[in-house]
């Protein structure tokens, strides 16, 4: 800025554009291209907040998801060792029905024990047959006697010793001892009188033989008087 002439008077001369360094408008304009670069280098620089947003959603994904399997897989275990110990449990009622079911059919069957002792023993119905077995061996002569004098009985047994509602086709060991006595033993467990049965089994068959045999004759002799 100078002045010129009337000293009232002020004349302005545009400032030099020659150069950018002179401060002249070039010089600023340089300067808002050089910012503009600035911002561009510093956006590209800048995080990228929506790529850091979807990985944060990913990392928060798979933590929810890992902590979901973990839960499953607590709960799975926890599942399985509650169903060992509900079948441990079952397992352990099951053994002491069993074990009650055990001993109420032992004090019904408290009278077939001494049979079981005999058969163990290789005595009677389930005894081994075998010739070599057996001393003394004797054919029986005749069985119609001793047969005629046994007494078949129906009875129900008391309930402490079996079934009180079932009906039984038998004899009384008492009176059994009296015609067959070698049929009936003393049980070692209860002191009472059981019959082996299997001892019946040959007076049985030779008391059907010697039926057959007075058939045989009877018919026989009513042969000849038809002649």
């Amino acid at each position: 800025m100078r002045f010129a002439g009337d000293q009232n008077k002020v004349d302005f001369d545009p400032m030099s554009l020659k150069s950018g360094a002179s401060g002249g408008n070039y010089s600023a304009a340089a300067s808002v291209v050089d910012v503009g670069k600035n911002f561009d280098v510093m956006r590209e620089k800048a995080p990228k907040f929506d790529v850091l947003s979807q990985q944060a959603m990913a990392d928060q994904s798979a933590e929810k998801q890992a902590a979901m399997n973990a839960e499953a897989t607590a709960v799975s275990q926890g599942l399985a060792a509650f169903g060992t110990a509900k079948g441990a449990k079952l397992q352990a009622e099951g053994a002491i029905k069993a074990a009650e079911v055990t001993a109420e059919a032992s004090k019904q069957s408290s009278m077939m024990g001494g049979i079981a002792k005999i058969a163990s023993a290789g005595i009677g119905l389930f005894a081994g047959s075998d010739e070599r077995m057996k001393d003394s061996i004797e054919p029986i002569e005749t069985a119609l006697e001793q047969l005629r004098l046994l007494k078949p009985v129906t009875f129900y047994y008391k309930a402490e010793y079996g079934d009180p509602t079932r009906k039984h086709h038998g004899f009384i060991a008492q009176e059994m001892k009296q015609v067959v006595p070698d049929a009936v033993y003393t049980s070692e467990d209860n002191g009472m009188y059981c019959i082996d049965t299997g001892d019946l089994i040959g007076l049985l068959v030779r008391g059907n033989q010697e039926l057959q045999a007075r058939v045989s004759r009877l018919e026989a002799k009513a042969a000849l008087q038809a002649v």
